[in-house]
């Protein structure tokens, strides 16, 4: 049973952040969105008051894409419950406005995760063009139409904005949002160097994360890398240890019921997989060519059909092990040791 669906309905973006997989892969990266109509194809039944419908994805911010309001429409008219994650920085007042009054049409079934990491000062070094006059005036208009917390403010702290983190928690307070702080694990592996300033004349800033803001299960994946490294160099590897990560993954797919829709109308087990596949790390196109052209694609078969797959159904599981021959190691990575890789969140009041 689908319990939860993650829709990347488009690939196209007005920032570019320097974590995002689109602006470190932009000989890769293709403009898909898909329309009102392919939602309505795949979802075609009269009730999802048990499906939750997060609009996120790998690539792009779903308010980018055109039908964004109408699919929300559809799917909160039907019982879904819809989430999305934006940086807030794209379309009119107006629009936002209009989200709020449908929120408060349909109580409880829309929430909207700002993703502003800073305020007035800071945002823009992260979430690289993105403008904070724009953002407050769409932050403003939601609030103002929309029921109180139904919206969350997640915040990503880096050394350069923490001056400014409980700055933001006041506007959100005075927004009726929630706050919250989030940790990922690529930034607390990685600094990154974010291209800010005017017109033509780019600056460079380092962008790191240290001490407290680190994740904090960043030596847990640093361990399961070794055992990577390990096992495809050949050494030795104890049976047991390897057994038992292969039983602490937690699976989006298995274990959860989640699916991940793609931009180009692929469908995933999760958001890891696809963006192993937008890259092509470890070759895992080239892996999957062994199976039959669109064997996993929207546009040709239906969301029970790619179920019923033989990866899906069976191979998905198997492959965990790595001496299998569809292994991919970010399962692994990403979701041993019970998800240690995910992103940690905490709100404000806990």
């Amino acid at each position: 049973m689908i319990k939860k669906v993650e829709l990347e309905i488009t690939s196209d973006c007005n920032a570019a952040c320097p974590g995002c997989a689109r602006t470190l892969n932009k000989e890769s990266l293709q403009i898909n969105s898909f329309t009102l109509q392919d939602l309505q194809r795949i979802f075609p039944d009269d009730d999802y008051s048990n499906v939750e419908f997060k609009f996120c994805g790998v690539l792009g911010d779903p308010i980018v894409n055109p039908d964004c309001l109408e699919m929300t429409r559809y799917l909160v008219s039907k019982g879904g419950y819809v989430e999305f994650s934006t940086n807030g920085g794209y379309n009119t007042a107006e629009w936002w406005s209009e989200l709020g009054n449908i929120a408060n049409r349909h109580p409880g079934l829309i929430h909207v995760h700002f993703c502003i990491d800073g305020h007035k000062e800071t945002n823009h070094i992260y979430r690289v063009n993105t403008k904070w006059n724009i953002i407050e005036r769409n932050i403003t208009a939601f609030s103002k139409t929309a029921p109180e917390k139904h919206a969350t403010w997640i915040y990503i702290i880096f050394d350069h904005n923490e001056y400014e983190l409980e700055t933001a928690k006041t506007h959100a307070d005075v927004l009726g949002f929630d706050f919250a702080t989030r940790t990922g694990m690529r930034n607390s592996y990685h600094d990154w160097i974010a291209q800010i300033g005017k017109k033509n004349s780019k600056q460079t800033k380092k962008i790191t994360t240290t001490g407290s803001k680190e994740h904090s299960k960043k030596q847990v994946v640093k361990d399961l890398d070794n055992f990577i490294k390990e096992y495809k160099n050949k050494k030795a590897i104890d049976n047991n240890k390897k057994d038992a990560i292969i039983r602490s993954i937690q699976c989006k797919y298995i274990h959860e019921g989640e699916i991940f829709i793609a931009s180009n109308l692929t469908m995933w087990p999760c958001c890891f997989l696809w963006d192993s596949a937008f890259k092509n790390k470890e070759g895992i196109l080239d892996k999957l060519e062994l199976f039959e052209p669109n064997w996993n694609s929207l546009k040709h078969h239906s969301i029970d059909t790619i179920r019923e797959h033989p990866w899906f159904k069976d191979l998905l599981a198997a492959s965990w092990d790595p001496s299998h021959e569809l292994h991919f190691s970010r399962c692994i990575r990403t979701c041993a040791k019970n998800k240690a890789y995910h992103n940690e969140i905490k709100y404000a009041d806990n």
